[in-house]
Parts: structure tokens; sequence; C-alpha cells
């Protein structure tokens, strides 16, 4: 086949010599494509461009284009988008994305758009949710009048990003797009978005940790309004049932078994005195919360490198020529309850001072399809407070159900993030454009961050870590003086998590500092538990009290985070990070013959994949059973699981054996003794030296062999244990890789790593199911950074790969490498992306 010279077109396909093209992309708008550009006829050739449009060399030349960019693929498929403008960064982007992605955040979109019920009805979709969000967000009409701002650069990058997403669309067409798990081919549930689609998707986004939270979520839409018949008397709950309800329901207040970790060292403890950042977000690698990687690009004011959530147009953890940052989630106040005093005379007023305030109803529409492929339009009433939603807490307790509750009063709800993603935008934005650390923080103190502790390094050396995320001002006299009898007993049955004030009182509103965003009452910057430094930060999702082990930081509420709190016992993950570091200081973990951390030795760090839990406890279950006879059936098996223990290397590397015994049997201890808020024992007669808040790290530790209960815990644990993994048909001593793996088309790939509850750094958390463990979420974007004199030094995994599609070539290609403990260099100057470089420039514009 000929090669198609230079300025030739080719089936709607130009290629063009650069300098050729640079003279004329600013004169020329071009068509959409009809279908997918075929290359029919072509040779790459470094230097040419790839030019998708409707060309013709008889063409007059047409208005300059709306949108138009630069995409260029390096290895493992990750785009890097140059513009001019943000609505052209956003039009490359979502093009790019959508030749990856385009099913995955399709239907995010629907759902984050209330059409779950419209496309799939009762059966496939969620109407609940439906409801709930339509009626926070309002139609697409209300929510663009009332939150958006058209003007702004994150409007436009949005904009773009539709635009692109769609013109992906038209040329594939929906007959052509992926099929498998997470494709849609053909399905009746794809269309063309809008900006405003993808605002509504990022607002649901934010809202993760509280109106869209599962609880929150349902608790809103438990609401079915006041009961006619309803009792208003003053009688007790149970508070034995509401006790064991609430610690049913521990896990949706958030348990960090597989969350994130995160390390930014300073030029104190980097051989380079450059700093360094090490992120570790723990998320799933199927739909629509895994991660896609990205380079995004408009020279001289925006650059930066990384990954985004599917469906999201910007950069969130990430990298630019001069700082890193990462995040992991922090357990802190997001939202409050308000407990109303109703007036026994109207249900729908509350008392607000002296006087009865009216709790509002408010009719929201959706569409569901029937069985007939018909549809329906459905009405569901909500009601709101002054201060939020009203709420049903009988999702979590029958204690606390009903309108009235047993005390003829009401819950309503306030969220420190409620429609806040705009600032969440710009906040970001901002971030990727600091050149210091101390850019870096000024960017954070519009408080945008929803959910997360946020770490970040800079290449002069200086590491940063802050709690800088959406925390309503309720000051600790508030939580004293405005604390309902209700609401002290639900703070002390769920570990702090439910904050409940008093909604009768203006004093009990929040607050503001000087430097509070506008109108948002949420805690300002200075107020923040933080910390800058040369030395280092870390966290593994308690909270803000160990961010350097050997400088606490101290004296702040609860409401900074209630798990894992000041002077509390902390997670078996959060104390290996820190000792590990310890280590890394002292060149004791055979890392480096040299103190201090390199990116290599970041590396490694992060795939050491020691079992912390064993390193604890190991040594006394083995003479637990050196003592016993196997006088029975039960302590045989116990014994045949010590026999494997006793030759296993305390590690979940691919080759490790025995690693599954120990994983059941640990997953047995906390089933008997977990906290039930935590991944962690906080029994007082199992450990042999009990918690010092004076040495955090190293306590609790050991097993008390003197208590006849803990042996006896011991054997019986290890003997369910191997009971467990024989009726799953997993073999004690079979290699971590044979037991621990994922299938992509048809190929089994080893996933190494373990469980974050057994103290694994590298936390990958999933039960145990016939034949292993089959993982779907845990480690996900990992990077390293670091810079040289020029240019960040990024080494980066991807578990789940760019694509979800089965028949790309980057579906599985970076989960194969994770497997073998290997890194993608993700380059980021010019020269580093051309030599990386596979296919040609492509440029699309409209």
């Amino acid at each position: 086949m000929e090669q198609t010279p230079k300025g030739a077109c080719d089936r709607g396909v130009c290629f063009m010599g650069r300098s050729a093209w640079l003279g004329r992309r600013r004169r020329r708008r071009t068509a959409n494509a009809k279908r997918r550009p075929r290359l029919w006829g072509a040779t790459p050739l470094v230097g040419l461009v790839l030019w998708v449009a409707a060309c013709s060399s008889n063409t007059p030349p047409d208005p300059e284009p709306r949108y138009q960019a630069e995409i260029r693929r390096t290895a493992y498929g990750i785009p890097h988008i140059k513009a001019d403008d943000w609505g052209g960064l956003g039009y490359g982007y979502g093009y790019a994305y959508a030749q990856d992605n385009f099913c995955v955040a399709m239907r995010a979109i629907v759902d984050a758009t209330s059409r779950s019920g419209e496309f799939f009805g009762e059966a496939g979709g969620d109407l609940a949710t439906d409801f709930v969000l339509r009626f926070l967000f309002g139609t697409k009409e209300a929510f663009t009048e009332n939150y958006l701002n058209r003007e702004s650069n994150a409007f436009q990058l949005t904009q773009g990003f539709a635009a692109g997403m769609n013109r992906y669309l038209r040329e594939t067409g929906v007959g052509n797009l992926p099929a498998g798990d997470a494709g849609c081919r053909d399905a009746d549930w794809v269309y063309e978005i809008d900006a405003v689609d993808v605002w509504m998707l990022i607002s649901r986004v934010v809202m993760a940790g509280s109106s869209d939270q599962s609880t929150v979520r349902r608790s809103i839409a438990a609401v079915a309004g006041p009961e006619e018949s309803a009792s208003t008397g003053m009688a007790d709950p149970d508070v034995d049932i509401l006790r064991r309800d609430l610690r049913q329901s521990a896990h949706h207040f958030g348990r960090p078994d597989s969350a994130s970790n995160a390390l930014a060292v300073g030029r104190d403890l980097s051989q380079t005195g450059r700093g360094l950042l090490l992120g570790n977000p723990h998320r799933s690698w199927v739909g629509p919360e895994a991660f896609h990687q990205l380079h995004l690009t408009i020279p001289g004011e925006y650059d930066v490198a990384g990954a985004a959530l599917h469906g999201i147009p910007w950069v969130g953890i990430g990298f630019n020529g001069d700082v890193a940052w990462t995040h992991t989630t922090s357990f802190a106040t997001r939202f409050t309850l308000y407990e109303l005093q109703l007036n026994p005379n109207d249900p729908l007023q509350y008392r607000y001072g002296d006087e009865w305030r009216d709790i509002t109803a408010h009719d929201v529409q959706i569409e569901v399809k029937l069985d007939d492929e018909s549809s329906e339009t459905r009405t569901h009433t909500f009601y709101r407070s002054h201060y939020g939603p009203i709420v049903d807490l009988g999702v979590l307790s029958s204690t606390l159900a009903g309108w009235p509750m047993f005390n003829g009063n009401v819950f309503t709800f306030r969220d420190a993030n409620a429609l806040r993603s705009t600032m969440t935008v710009d906040q970001y934005l901002a971030m990727g454009q600091a050149a210091t650390i101390e850019e870096f923080t000024d960017a954070l103190k519009g408080i945008g961050v929803p959910i997360f502790h946020t770490f970040a390094a800079d290449r002069h050396g200086t590491a940063f870590y802050g709690e800088v995320a959406a925390v309503p001002h309720v000051t600790e006299a508030q939580r004293e003086a405005c604390a309902t009898d209700l609401g002290r007993v639900l703070a002390a049955f769920s570990n702090n998590a439910l904050v409940t004030l008093d909604g009768s009182a203006a004093a009990c509103e929040w607050g503001e500092d000087p430097d509070s965003p506008p109108d948002s009452n949420l805690y300002g910057y200075e107020a923040r538990p933080k910390l800058l430094t040369t030395d280092y930060v870390g966290n593994g999702n308690d909270s803000y009290w160990l961010s350097n082990a050997a400088n606490p930081i101290t004296g702040f509420s609860p409401v900074f985070g209630w798990l894992g709190r000041e002077n509390t016992q902390q997670s078996l993950r959060t104390r290996i990070g820190h000792i590990m570091v310890a280590e890394r200081r002292d060149a004791t973990d055979g890392l480096d013959t040299s103190p201090g951390f390199t990116l290599d030795s970041l590396k490694a760090f992060m795939y050491r994949n020691r079992v912390y839990a064993a390193e604890v406890v190991l040594d006394d279950v083995l003479a637990i059973c050196a003592a016993q006879d196997g006088s029975d059936a039960d302590e045989e098996r116990a014994l045949g699981a010590c026999q494997v223990l006793d030759g296993w290397d305390r590690k979940v590397d691919v080759d490790s054996r025995g690693a599954q015994v120990f994983t059941e049997f640990w997953r047995e201890i906390h089933r008997e003794l977990g906290s039930d808020f935590h991944v962690l024992i906080e029994s007082r007669n199992f450990w042999a030296v009990d918690f010092d808040p004076a040495d955090p790290l190293n306590t609790p530790r050991g097993i008390d062999r003197s208590r006849l209960g803990n042996r006896k815990l011991v054997m019986e644990s290890l003997s369910a244990a191997v009971q467990r993994l024989d009726n799953a048909g997993v073999e004690l001593d079979a290699t971590w890789g044979d037991v621990q793996f994922v299938t992509r088309n048809g190929v089994d790939l080893p996933i190494h790593g373990g469980h974050a509850d057994a103290g694994v750094y590298g936390a990958i958390s999933p039960g145990l199911r016939d034949g292993g463990y089959r993982p779907r979420s845990g480690n996900s974007y990992i990077q390293a950074v670091t810079w040289d004199d020029d240019c960040p030094l990024a080494e980066t995994i991807l578990l789940s790969s760019q694509s979800s599609d089965p028949d790309s070539p980057h579906f599985a290609d970076q989960t194969e490498l994770y497997g073998s403990k290997e890194w993608v260099s993700f380059p980021y100057c010019a020269d580093a992306i051309e030599a990386a470089r596979i296919g040609e420039v492509l440029v699309v514009e409209e």
C-alpha cells in the first residue's frame, strides 16, 4: 500500500507535516466526521499529525473551530492532551477518554442525572436514588440556573469534555461501542450529553461521603411524611436494640478496610534533597469509582498529569513540573444531624427560638420504564427544613423510625458538601497550577476537597499534610451544649461519627472563621490540622494525629477525625507505614545501604507486602500450636495450619506460600474481637502488651498466652481458617499468586498485596470465594514522583489498566505489569512524551 503524502487526505483523515499544520490550525474549521477515522493508506511517521476531520483540498477555509486539541498516546495508552484553551482541553480529553471508557462514564451519567429508572425500570434501575438525586440537584434547568457559572474555566472544560465524548459517539455509532460487562453496544441508554450532565456527575462524586453516602441517601428516601395517628409520647428507646443496630451498621459510617496510603517526603529524608511523593489510593477497579490516567496541557497556563475518576475531566491525584499531591480518605465529620422539636398541633412545623418554622414539602418526578417498554411518571414527596432534608434513621435502627420518632421529634440533615462542586473543580485546577507548596496550600484555602486528607511534596524538598476538606464549623462548646439526649446516645454508639445538634436553637447553627469560604459555614484553612515539614508526612486513613510519628498533631476536635483520633489505637496499616519510614531513615530495611529515600527505594517501599499482623502475633500463634498434641480433629486442622505458617515468609508476594491461611485466621480473630468501627483488635485481654499512647507504633503487640481463652481462640480460629479454605477448594500451601488473581479475557493474572485488617500496606481486600480471592478493588492508581533539574520523574501503575473495553490492547496490560511488581514511566516533558509516543499525533477539532 502506498504511503499517503504529507498534506493529503484519505477517507476523511488528513496527514500534515507539523509546520504545515501549525500554519493551518488557526484558519480552518472542519465538520464532524460521521464515523470513526480509518487509517487505511497511512503509515505512522514521527513528526506527522493525524488530523481527524472531514477535509478536502478543495474546501475553502472555514471559521475558526470552537474546539481543537492534540492527542498523543504513550506506552500503556496514556493520553497527553494539548490545547490552547480550556474548552479545547476538555474536548481532547473527552474524545480520548471515550476511546477507552465511554460506556463507564455514560452509565454513571445516567445514574447521576436520575435516569436509571427511565432506562432500566424497577428491576435494573435504582428508583430511590433517582428520586433523591433529583430532589438534591433539581432538574437540569434548575441546576444550571442555581449552581453553574458558564464563564468559568471549569465550565468551559466540562463543556468541551461533553463535546469530545459526543464526537466519539457520533463517529463510532451505538452499534460499534464496546461490548462486555462494562459495555453499552446497541444500548438504548446511550445518548449525547452536555456539560450539565457532567456537572451532575461531579456533584454526585463530591457528595459521596455525605448526602450520597448510602445510609444518608436511604434515610432521605425513607421519609414518608407525618404519620396521621402517630403517638407523640416520650417513651424511652430500647437502648440495647439501638446499640446492636448501630454496631451492625458500623460499616455505613466508613471502615477503612481498603482505603488509601500516602507518603510525602521532604529534603531531610531525601537522598537528593528534592521532595518525593507516594500516592496509593485504594479504590474500585471497575465502574465510575475507578481511575483513568491522563496528562492535560494548556501551554503556559496548565500542565498536569496523573489520574482522574471516570467521567471527571481534571486530574484528581497527580503532579506537575514542581508539585505532586495525593489523598487518603479522611473519616471526619461531613454532615450533622439536627433534632427538631415538632409542633404538637402541626407535625409540619418545628420550633426555632421563640417561633414555629415550616417544614416544606417538595414533589419530585422521575420517569420509570415499565415491563411493556412504555414509561410512566412517578412522584415522590420530600421534606425540607431550613437546615436541609428531613431524614428517617429507621434505616439504621427501628428505634429511630417514624415521623415523629418515639420522643415526638424528627431528624433533619445538613451537608457540608451540598452543591459545592464548582468550588471543588476550581480548587483542583488551581492545585494543578501551583509551582510551590506555598502556592499549593493557597489553593487549598477554598476548602473544595470533599472528604480527603491531602498530601503534597515539591521539588524544593517541602512536604505538606492537611485535613483541609469540608468540615462543618461545629465547635467543641457546641458539641457539648447543643447535643440532645438522643444525640449523645448516637454519638456514643457510632464512635462519634454521628453529630446531632439541637435544631431549635440559633446558637447551634454552624459558625464560621474569618477565612471560611463565603456562605459555607465550614472551618477555615487556619483552623485545620496540618503540618508543613522538610521531614515526612504519611497516613493510612487514621486521623491527622500521627501524620508524622515523631511530631504528633494534637489539640483538635473529633470533627476533624473521629477514626483513629488522638491518643487512640491506630490501625496496623497505619503502624507499618510509619515503621517502614523509620527503617528507611536508618537504612535497616535492606532497600538501600544509604539512609533516606530515592525514587527507587520509594517504589520498593510500596511493594514490600509485609503482613504486619503476622509480625505482631505469629510467633505467639506458633508457640501456642507447639504446646498442643492434636488430640481432636479441630486441633489437628490447627496444627496443619501452623505447619504451613511456620514456613511462610510473612508476606503477600505472588510466590508467598501460606498467606491465605493467615488471612483467614486473622479474619476469624477479627470476627470475634474486632472493632465495630475500625480494622483493629481493641480487646484488653487479647494482647500481651496493651496499647500505650506514648508508643502508638509498637503497641498493642503479642498475644497474652497466659490466658486460656486466648489459646483456645487461636486454635479454634486456625481450625476455622482451614475449614473455610477447604470449602473454597484452596490449598493451604498454594502460592498467593495462584490464590489471588483476576481474569482478563480468559487469562488469570496474579495480584500481590493483601488485606488491610492484617496490616498490609498495599491493601487488596477481597473476600474468599470458590478457588480463592478475586479482587475488584484496593491498590488502584499508584504514583511515585520526584524531580530532576528539569522534569518530574514519575513511576506509576494503574491496576485496572486504561480501558474497560475487552478488545483494547490496554484492557489488562498494566494489570499484568503490576503482578510482576513493575511500573510505568509516565512521561511529562515534551521530549520524553515524543520518545514514548505510540502511533500518530491525533488532532481533533470542530
